[in-house]
């Protein structure tokens, strides 16, 4: 795994902007332009096909970890751990029943954020992929993903080819999912794509046209609404803006930890148990996607219960940082520094990062921490030369899972430890 400098397409922004990437720009006014240009056209990260096998592994390996976390957390032994969740009582019907949905259905997509330094990386501890979270409810950076291959399209002679299958995969795995919908419901729905319009930066928004776009792909009807404007009718089902159509279906890319904690939430908890989970009659509730059991992967207190269950597996341990909640930390036992972050936050909010002599880096301040903390072990993302210059950026890998199954790779670069909002995007390539 190396880092390479290149030059950049001299109308690279124009191409970029064209797949939808409207959220990355050009200030050269700014005494640091390459904090803005979130979008990088001028470096590359060169894998060698040993090393995407290896994040394809530790990913499917990771995943299994977190199916076998979830039937713990759900059964009698796991309630303790599961109450530091914080997922509403009446939300828990939910989340258990459309965990025992089987088939397995409703759930599209999510991403891993591993640490990894290659293969070839002179710290040993480097060379195998460890979890940092699991972005498994609302994950962002599907635009700049699936625009890199047209990055690699105008770049093939630097590489053999690229790990990004993700439109083709989110094609099949809508057509699995709402397959499944449809034989619960009676009928194929259309299928609405929502997210806030609170956004202005319309990251969120693309990321949502994207994903409709492989549903339209898949052949299903599709509609586009923003979360603000759904309603609830007399009987307490969703209706969707003027038109007042009932929606049976709809992928939100906003956070289930908000929505039940909304005025409207009772309603919300009532009409999820029309949705026909765990082999119930469907009985005209709205189907959301992702489905309400990833309350349980897109928390981070998920991360301390890997830990309890697998921590003591050499094979599976390999991929994850210890971790703990907060009150059971072993501080004195963390002489190499520590990591505490809020169960619920994005972009590196209210992280904490403590290192062995005591220094700290604080993520920007917004106000998570509510809800409670983790405590992670120190293991601080490799660094890499961003230039000529003596600059260096710290390096974290995404792996997208589509319908389950590792489907390719996004790379964020930031400049320092934390990866935040003003973290950079970076192709990639493998081979040659």
């Amino acid at each position: 795994m190396k880092r390479i400098m290149t030059t950049a397409r001299t109308n690279y922004l124009e191409k970029v902007h064209a797949t939808g990437l409207v959220y990355t720009h050009e200030n050269p006014s700014s005494p640091h332009p390459e904090l803005y240009r979130y979008w990088r056209d001028d470096a590359y990260y060169k894998f060698s096909l040993a090393e995407i096998q290896l994040l394809e592994e530790a990913s499917k390996t990771v995943f299994a970890m977190l199916e076998e976390a979830g039937d713990w957390l759900l059964s009698p032994e796991g309630a303790v751990d599961l109450s530091r969740f914080g997922i509403p009582a009446p939300m828990m019907r939910s989340v258990v029943e459309s965990w025992n949905e089987e088939p397995a259905c409703g759930s599209v997509y999510g991403r891993f954020d591993f640490r990894f330094g290659g293969l070839d990386h002179a710290d040993p501890q480097m060379r195998v992929p460890v979890l940092y979270e699991f972005n498994a409810d609302t994950p962002t950076s599907l635009v700049e993903s699936l625009t890199q291959w047209q990055w690699f399209e105008d770049n093939a002679h630097l590489g053999q080819t690229q790990f990004t299958n993700m439109y083709e995969d989110l094609v099949a795995a809508w057509r699995r999912n709402i397959d499944l919908v449809s034989a619960k419901i009676g009928h194929e729905p259309v299928v609405y794509f929502a997210c806030s319009n609170q956004d202005p930066s319309h990251e969120d928004e693309m990321n949502t046209l994207v994903l409709r776009d492989t549903c339209v792909a898949a052949g299903y009807r599709t509609e586009t609404i923003y979360i603000e404007n759904l309603w609830l009718d007399a009987d307490g089902h969703y209706c969707a803006g003027e038109s007042g159509e009932r929606i049976e279906v709809i992928f939100k890319l906003y956070p289930w930890e908000h929505m039940v904690h909304e005025p409207q939430a009772q309603a919300l908890f009532d009409d999820l148990q029309r949705c026909g989970f765990n082999g119930a009659p469907y009985a005209g509730g709205t189907i959301w996607i992702e489905p309400p059991y990833k309350m349980l992967w897109s928390n981070k207190a998920i991360l301390p219960v890997l830990w309890k269950l697998f921590g003591n597996d050499p094979a599976r341990a390999q991929y994850l940082i210890p971790a703990w909640f907060e009150d059971r930390a072993p501080y004195l036992d963390l002489p190499h520094g520590y990591v505490r972050k809020p169960l619920l936050s994005r972009e590196g909010a209210d992280i904490t990062v403590t290192m062995p002599n005591g220094e700290m880096t604080h993520g920007e301040f917004q106000g998570y921490g509510e809800e409670g903390f983790i405590v992670q072990g120190l293991a601080l993302p490799p660094t890499f030369r961003r230039d000529d210059e003596n600059t260096f950026v710290s390096t974290v890998l995404g792996i997208w899972m589509v319908d389950g199954e590792p489907s390719g790779l996004a790379i964020r670069e930031s400049a320092g430890p934390i990866t935040d909002n003003f973290a950079n995007f970076i192709p990639h390539v493998i081979g040659y």
